[in-house]
C-alpha cells in the first residue's frame, strides 16, 4: 500500500468504479472461480486496486443486513455508485437507510429505470444534441440516458439506456489527452477522433463506426478490437462478433428517419414503438408481412397511413396511445 496514503483517504473515482464493476460481475458470473482469478489479477496490478476491493468488501458486509429489505436487489447498484469515491461506510448506510425509509415504489423506480438518475435523459419520441466540454458532439436517441464523468485524467461517458451517436474530439486542454471512453453494460469503446453509434440491445450492444477507428473491449477482458469505419459489431460481455446484415439502418435515426430492408411487420412496429408513447403492435395473422422503405420518425400519422395503403392491413386505434394493425377485412 502507498505509504503516503492516509487511512480512509479517498481513492480515485475510476478505481472505485472499476471495483464496483468487478463486484457486480462476480455476483452474476456463472464461473465464479474464473472471475475471482481475474479480480485477484486486477488487485495485484496496483495497491490502490487492492485497497478499493478491500473497502468494497467491508461495505458489502455492512449492507448485507439491509439489502433483504429492498424492493429489488438491483437497488444496491445506484446506492454503491452514490456512496462516494472512497466508499465510506457511514455515508453508504445513510443513503441506504433513506432509500428504505422512502418506500418500495420509489426505490423500484430507481433500480428498474436507470434513466431516472442519469445526467442526460431523452424523452420518448425526442432526440437531443449535446456538446461536451472537450468539444465532442453527442446525439441521444429516443428514451436514452447517459452519464458524463470527466476528470483531469479521464473522459468517460456511461450509456445507461438507449442509444447515442458520438463524434469524439481530442481534449484541447491537455497535451496527453486520453481517448474518449464510452462504457455500456457489455464493455466499452475508446476513440480519439471518431464518429460512431452505440445501442444497448439488452443482451448485447450494437456498434457502428462511421468515421475513424474505435477500440472495443469486453467486460471479460478480451483483447481490444480495432473497429474501422463502415464496420458493425455486436458487443457481448465475453466476446465481440461482426454483424453481417441488419434489417434496420443503425444510423438513420440520427437523420430523423427509420430505414428498413425486408423487415417483418411485427419487428418494424417494435422498433417504431421506441419513438411513441403507449402501445403499438399487430395481430399474429399479419406479423410476418415484410416491408422495406424510408419513414420519417416525426410524421407518425402519415407513416401509419402509408402502412395501411401499401400492406393488406387496417389500423385499429382506441386512442393515440393504443394502436394495433389487423388484417384488412
Amino acid at each position: 500500500m502507498d505509504a503516503a496514503r492516509q487511512p480512509g483517504a479517498p481513492l480515485p473515482e475510476r478505481i472505485v468504479r472499476a471495483a464496483i464493476q468487478w463486484r457486480l460481475k462476480l455476483d452474476v458470473a456463472a464461473d465464479q472461480a474464473r472471475v475471482q482469478a481475474l479480480i485477484q489479477r486486477w488487485c495485484q496490478q496496483h495497491p490502490e486496486h487492492a485497497l478499493a476491493w478491500q473497502r468494497l468488501g467491508g461495505l458489502q458486509r455492512e449492507l448485507d443486513a439491509y439489502t433483504a429489505t429492498l424492493p429489488s436487489p438491483e437497488l444496491g447498484i445506484p446506492i454503491l455508485k452514490r456512496a462516494g469515491t472512497d466508499l465510506q461506510r457511514r455515508r453508504a448506510l445513510k443513503l441506504l437507510t433513506l432509500t428504505v425509509a422512502v418506500g418500495g415504489p420509489a426505490g423500484w423506480l430507481v433500480a428498474s429505470h436507470p434513466s431516472v438518475t442519469a445526467d442526460y435523459r431523452v424523452a420518448t419520441g425526442e432526440r437531443r444534441q449535446i456538446t461536451l466540454a472537450d468539444g465532442s458532439e453527442l446525439l441521444l436517441n429516443s428514451g436514452s440516458a447517459l452519464d458524463v464523468q470527466f476528470s483531469a485524467t479521464e473522459r468517460l461517458l456511461v450509456l445507461r439506456a438507449g442509444e447515442l451517436q458520438v463524434s469524439s474530439a481530442a481534449d484541447p486542454n491537455s497535451l496527453r489527452a486520453s481517448p474518449l471512453r464510452v462504457a455500456c453494460r457489455h464493455g466499452w469503446c475508446d476513440s480519439a477522433d471518431a464518429r460512431f453509434v452505440l445501442r444497448d440491445q439488452g443482451s448485447h450492444s450494437d456498434l457502428l463506426v462511421q468515421e475513424g477507428t474505435v477500440a472495443v473491449s469486453t467486460l471479460g477482458g478480451q483483447q481490444p478490437l480495432a473497429v474501422k469505419a463502415g464496420e458493425r459489431y455486436a458487443l457481448y460481455p465475453e466476446h465481440i462478433e461482426p454483424i453481417s446484415h441488419q434489417t434496420i439502418d443503425p444510423s438513420a435515426w440520427t437523420r430523423g428517419m427509420l430505414v428498413v430492408d425486408d423487415i417483418r411487420l411485427d419487428a418494424f412496429l417494435q422498433e417504431l414503438g421506441r419513438y411513441r408513447s403507449g402501445l403499438i403492435g399487430c395481430d399474429p395473422a399479419v406479423a410476418d408481412l415484410r416491408l422495406s422503405g424510408v419513414f420519417q420518425l416525426d410524421q407518425q400519422a402519415a407513416l401509419l397511413e402509408h402502412l395501411a395503403r401499401t400492406l393488406p392491413v387496417e389500423i385499429v386505434s382506441r386512442s393515440r396511445f393504443w394502436v394495433r394493425l389487423v388484417a384488412k377485412a
